[in-house]
């Protein structure tokens, strides 16, 4: 899958799901669509995370696939080289390397459950 496919299909399952959801779903689907041609839980995570955060805003499904958020080499000014190419990058959501105190960062959104 190119990262233009995996765009779109995020920006759906965000829209149509929720983030949550749409990571639930991502994850069971588990996509190649790393440089690799594998799947990258870090990097799904970040692109839900921007793809919801975009939508949030009331950005457009067009915007969102040409905003600089969704760029392809975007996730390296949250990551390093080697945590992003690490094992456990590909296998779970591994924290941002990179980013300031009070920044924001990419993050698993959360299901809340109402009481």
């Amino acid at each position: 899958m190119t990262h233009h496919e995996f765009l779109r299909t995020a920006t759906a399952l965000v829209r149509r799901s929720g983030a949550a959801e749409a990571l639930v779903q991502i994850r069971r689907d588990r996509p190649a669509f790393d440089a690799q041609g594998r799947y990258h839980d870090t990097l799904a995570v970040f692109v839900v995370w921007a793809v919801d955060r975009l939508l949030a805003a009331g950005v457009t499904d067009a915007g969102v696939l040409w905003h600089p958020l969704t760029d392809a080499l975007t996730p390296w000014a949250w990551y390093d080289d080697d945590t992003l190419a690490s094992g456990e990058a590909h296998d779970h959501f591994v924290a941002s390397t990179s980013a300031l105190p009070g920044e924001p960062a990419p993050s698993e959104p959360q299901v809340f459950a109402a009481v």
